[in-house]
């Protein structure tokens, strides 16, 4: 992990308040880690913590929603810009490289902007011969879908009004689909989380969110109550086993 400062190759629109950076850095994540992006000098006095998406060569894509003036301040940013970034944070997902899971076929369920972290464990988990099947929900705008369809084994979508693919939520869709999987890994709103761990019975990876201020342990801002013990999202997660 190591703060530097990086050169902006491309921010562009994606969905409405949805938008991808990529950024030339020279850091090699891990699925299911993120960044803390700041801000210039005086304009914000804490970073804003964005999961990594994608990472290729030595370009790394963040694809963040504009949710206040923080987020809203990175898309005024454009080609050739630089930002400052501390990465990668976190504990990621667990690959399953040894008997404990073997996580022959798989299930990736992203709810919303939970969904882009999802990206690089795909192909992570393509690389090493894992059978990857994708379960993406939104509430009415995509996007990402083409880059997961060029990756996973198949990708299935449900949007709440329907506009898109399956008319309801994810777990509604993967229950319509009744596939068996070794393991379910999952990013996205607490809720959906919540009903992920009631429905699985194989072994399920949860990566969670909270509010951050430092990214790096120290505030105790961000912790979660797992197993009766509290643990910090930035350092002992952000993902944790259901």
């Amino acid at each position: 992990m190591m703060l530097e400062k990086v050169k902006i190759i491309e921010n562009i629109n994606l969905a409405p308040d949805v938008y991808s950076m990529t950024v030339a850095a020279n850091i090699t994540p891990h699925p299911g880690t993120f960044a803390m992006l700041y801000m210039d000098k005086g304009e914000l006095l804490l970073p804003r913590p964005i999961s990594i998406c994608d990472a290729e060569g030595d370009n790394i894509k963040f694809v963040y929603q504009v949710v206040g003036r923080g987020t809203k301040l990175f898309t005024k940013k454009t080609k050739g810009d630089e930002i400052k970034i501390l990465a990668p944070i976190g504990k990621g997902f667990y690959l399953g490289k040894d008997a404990r899971t073997p996580q022959k076929k798989v299930a990736l369920v992203g709810g919303g902007i939970g969904t882009p972290p999802l990206l690089l464990l795909a192909k992570k988990l393509k690389q090493q011969g894992t059978e990857v099947h994708v379960y993406l929900g939104f509430r009415e705008n995509v996007f990402l879908v083409e880059s997961f369809e060029s990756v996973a084994d198949s990708v299935f979508v449900a949007t709440d009004n329907g506009s898109f693919g399956f008319h309801g939520n994810t777990i509604d869709l993967i229950k319509q689909q009744n596939q068996a999987y070794d393991e379910f890994l999952a990013c996205g709103p607490k809720p959906m989380l919540n009903a992920l761990k009631e429905f699985a019975n194989v072994p399920c990876q949860l990566s969670m969110e909270e509010r951050m201020a430092c990214g790096l342990g120290t505030c105790v801002g961000c912790v979660l109550e797992v197993g009766g013990e509290y643990k910090r999202i930035c350092t002992e997660g952000p993902v944790f086993y259901a």
